[in-house]
């Protein structure tokens, strides 16, 4: 149980006193976050990509003390020279800094994996692109062959359908003539 107990001490109490002088540059050098690179595909894909950012810096500092000189007004008792002692600090700071951004989660994947479907599609359009130009050739250079006109050769337009042949399709009868032996 806590039952009060009358305690007798003698206390001293100490008075330490202590003095410093001098001058303290505090520099700092800080790199906020930023934005990370990205890069822009076509349909609207924008992927962040890691980064590196280092930046060097380099600090300095000039400090110095001034005696602060007081003139008192009245009766001179006495003179006394007491010596100064002025100083110059100087400072100088140098170093590097650097941050690494990198992107978390799914995202990074995700967005490489839309990257490369785009792109396979964007072949695909541009293969079937072709084939369309190629079968609209065909169509054209047929349908005027047929009709019996075509460009002459060896000019700017005929390379138009110069790989262009055209067959007498199936199941048809030309005109022919046979000869008859008598």
């Amino acid at each position: 149980m806590l039952c009060p107990a009358k305690v007798l001490a003698n206390t001293t109490v100490a008075s330490p006193s202590s003095n410093a002088q001098g001058v303290v540059n505090n520099n700092a050098t800080m790199i906020t976050p930023s934005a990370m690179p990205s890069f822009r595909m076509s349909q609207g894909i924008v992927c962040a990509s890691p980064s590196l950012t280092i930046t060097p810096y380099v600090t300095d500092a000039w400090s110095f003390n001034r005696p602060i000189e007081q003139v008192n007004t009245g009766e001179i008792k006495y003179v006394q020279e007491t010596p100064r002692f002025e100083k110059d600090n100087y400072n100088l700071n140098y170093g590097i800094s650097a941050q690494i951004n990198i992107p978390l989660g799914k995202s990074p994947a995700l967005c490489h994996e839309a990257t490369m479907v785009n792109i396979e599609a964007q072949k695909l359009l541009i293969k079937k692109t072709k084939m369309e130009i190629s079968l609209y050739r065909l169509e054209q250079c047929a349908a005027q062959a047929k009709l019996g006109v075509t460009f002459k050769p060896n000019t700017p337009s005929a390379v138009t359908c110069e790989d262009i042949v055209v067959n007498i399709p199936p199941n048809q009868v030309i005109p022919h003539t046979h000869k008859i032996k008598q």
